[in-house]
């Protein structure tokens, strides 16, 4: 409390100090104490509900991911190092657009040996060996017959087949003292026929 001395005289004409308190005494709640503890333990309460306990969750949730996140970049460093250490060439693993070349190549060749067997053996003559090339479209096939005149009757028939494009042959020769010539023939495959 602040108080003052002030000198003043009564009517007698004594004077004396006296002392007046410029505050007066105001009392106060006890309860306000009280009031700021509750109110701080109620902002701590709904802190610890609207801060804390989210960002608890959302921190171990991260370090969860964390965690994963370092597994998996050392499984792919591992990874990486066992792919290099087999030396694993990637051109030759995409063979992708080689396959959809490979299928334009794409021949039914037992067909086109059974037609050309068919009029081989109409005209009495009998096939020794047969090769196709899938580079040059060419079916090669030697070819024995007794009569050497039979083989350009042999041509023009291969000729009307719809999947020749051309075809030719040597020139036929006898085969020792075999009365049969041989030649070969040459035929020109078109493999987009339907």
């Amino acid at each position: 409390m602040a108080k003052k001395h002030v000198y003043t005289k009564d009517s007698t004409g004594y004077g004396d100090f006296i002392y007046i308190d410029l505050l007066p005494e105001v009392r106060r709640a006890r309860r306000f104490n009280v009031n700021v503890v509750g109110a701080l333990l109620f902002a701590i309460t709904v802190a610890f509900f609207i801060i804390y306990r989210p960002y608890r969750d959302r921190t171990f949730e991260f370090e969860q991911i964390y965690s994963t996140n370092n597994d998996l970049v050392h499984e792919l460093q591992l990874t990486q190092e066992e792919f290099y250490g087999y030396e694993i060439d990637m051109n030759a693993i995409q063979f992708e657009e080689d396959i959809a070349e490979f299928e334009k190549l794409k021949v039914n060749f037992n067909n086109l040996v059974d037609d050309v067997e068919l009029i081989v053996d109409d005209n009495g003559g009998r096939i020794r060996s047969v090769s196709y090339s899938a580079m040059s479209d060419t079916l090669v096939v030697r070819i024995s017959i007794i009569s050497q005149f039979s083989y350009n009757s042999i041509n023009n028939e291969l000729l009307n087949l719809n999947w020749v494009n051309g075809s030719n042959y040597s020139t036929p020769n006898k085969i020792g003292d075999d009365v049969q010539y041989t030649s070969t023939f040459t035929i020109e495959v078109n493999y987009n026929v339907e």
